[in-house]
């Protein structure tokens, strides 16, 4: 899909006069039908990007995104002319809605015969004169949210339910979080900026740089020497309330591929140990890789079987000082990141619920007495947030909780960030980070 400029949700489709002569991206649809296919299992957009040629796989991600960024829409508009929403049909709709396409010459595309040509360049053709703001869409389809979720989120945000689904339908900011261990936000900025790169201070997070656009970071030599790290300021804030220490036990129970434990370990300043642990060895082994660029020197990585006799439990149990549990969840508050994943179909939430039950339960036994336990999500859903938090401390009454205020004056500089003391609570209408929650909860006994 052909670059515009971008556009919120309140602001309809500015049309010209004559639809544009630019080809049809043939690329997208074949990475849109590839993302459909294999919507009911793990596929994502890494697995559809998969089969394009890796000069061209940044512009057809940005493609991809803007795509997802439409997507409810796109399928009412196909459905309301009565046909099933097929990957063909939506990325016509897209190319002459979002691309100002010649409805005839995207039709060209697709049709099997001649017969189908004027048949499918009529359709195309009604569609752009619907556009995206057809004042019969449903709310939800006009904010881009899953109709299943719409009702949750209508709860949990309220009056301001509006602002904050438009916000996650926006592209996110590129925010960097700069490695302690090798450099200071001074020397970075005065590094970077003679690459021609703009760079401004995170609002929250004191190792935080917002860059300007969208340059190929990963490709310079200050990102080889490990000088900083791609992290949202969200997830660098999240990092920050488990308040490591230089010298601490610290364990990062889920930790991927490592990018929550890059900040702790800078926040250790490689005094202490931390101890990496997931289930997927694969992103372990990219967690390696990043601790080494990073000089992380204080840190191992442990491999888990995902069951209650994983034999490094028993190893490891009541050791630690600080336990980050950053848990599997439905990602609602990554949407402007991977806005595909609005669309995967079933979001599992019970699955979800009763997994971080079960991760917060195998957790909590690592955490020595007076030691801390940190919960954290990129969710924007109650029943993974909040409930969860009450639900750990009905079961687990050797826990109490600690006001995350409270963590965040120890931890951070500038206010309080959040409306209530208990939990944070980021949001990117309110904050401008991805979508985050965190509490925190001691071991009394």
């Amino acid at each position: 899909m052909l670059e515009t400029r971008r556009k919120t949700l309140e602001a309809p489709v500015k049309r010209v006069k004559k639809p544009s002569d630019r080809p049809a991206d043939m690329e997208l649809l074949l990475a849109i039908r590839a993302w459909v296919s294999g919507r009911g299992g793990e596929m994502g957009l890494d697995d559809a990007l998969s089969t394009a040629e890796r000069p061209g796989r940044f512009r057809l991600k940005g493609a991809l995104d803007k795509f997802f960024r439409h997507y409810a829409r796109l399928t009412w508009l196909v459905e309301k002319q009565g046909l099933t929403p097929t990957p063909e049909r939506l990325w016509g709709a897209a190319a002459v809605i979002l691309d100002n396409a010649d409805p005839r010459e995207v039709a060209k595309s697709v049709a099997v015969t001649t017969a189908d040509l004027q048949t499918i360049a009529s359709l195309f053709g009604r569609i752009s004169g619907d556009g995206l703001a057809h004042e019969a869409m449903p709310e939800a389809v006009r904010l881009e949210c899953p109709p299943q979720l719409y009702p949750i989120f209508s709860d949990a945000f309220g009056p301001r339910l509006k602002q904050e689904l438009t916000a996650l339908t926006l592209p996110a900011p590129l925010d960097i979080r700069v490695n302690s261990l090798k450099s200071t936000p001074e020397a970075l900025v005065e590094d970077l900026s003679k690459a021609g790169i703009e760079l401004k201070p995170g609002v929250f997070a004191p190792l935080t740089l917002r860059v300007k656009g969208r340059p190929d970071l990963a490709g310079m030599k200050a990102f080889a020497n490990g000088l900083f790290d791609m992290q949202d300021e969200g997830s660098q804030l999240v990092a920050a309330m488990t308040d490591a220490k230089p010298g601490q036990w610290v364990l990062d129970f889920c930790a991927g591929a490592g990018g929550k434990s890059l900040a702790l370990a800078a926040g250790m300043t490689n005094r202490g140990h931390l101890i990496a642990t997931d289930t997927n060895a694969k992103r372990l082994a990219r967690a390696k890789l990043r601790f080494k660029r990073a000089g992380v020197e204080n840190a191992e990585r442990i491999e888990l079987n995902g069951k209650d006799d994983d034999p490094a439990f028993k190893r490891l149990a009541g050791r630690f000082d600080r336990v980050l549990v950053d848990a599997p969840c439905s990602g609602t508050g990554a949407w402007r990141r991977h806005p595909e994943t609005k669309w995967k179909g079933d979001h599992g939430l019970d699955r979800l619920v009763a997994l971080q039950t079960a991760i917060l339960a195998r957790a909590a036994k690592m955490v020595k007495r007076g030691g801390r336990l940190t919960y954290a999500t990129c969710s924007l859903l109650p029943m993974e947030n909040e409930a969860q938090a009450a639900a750990f401390l009905k079961a687990h009454p050797g826990f109490k909780a600690v006001p995350a205020e409270s963590v965040w004056t120890t931890a951070l500089p500038g206010p309080w960030p959040c409306d209530q003391p208990d939990h944070l609570k980021l949001t990117p209408a309110q904050h401008g980070t991805d979508g985050f929650f965190a509490t925190v909860f001691e071991r009394v006994s």
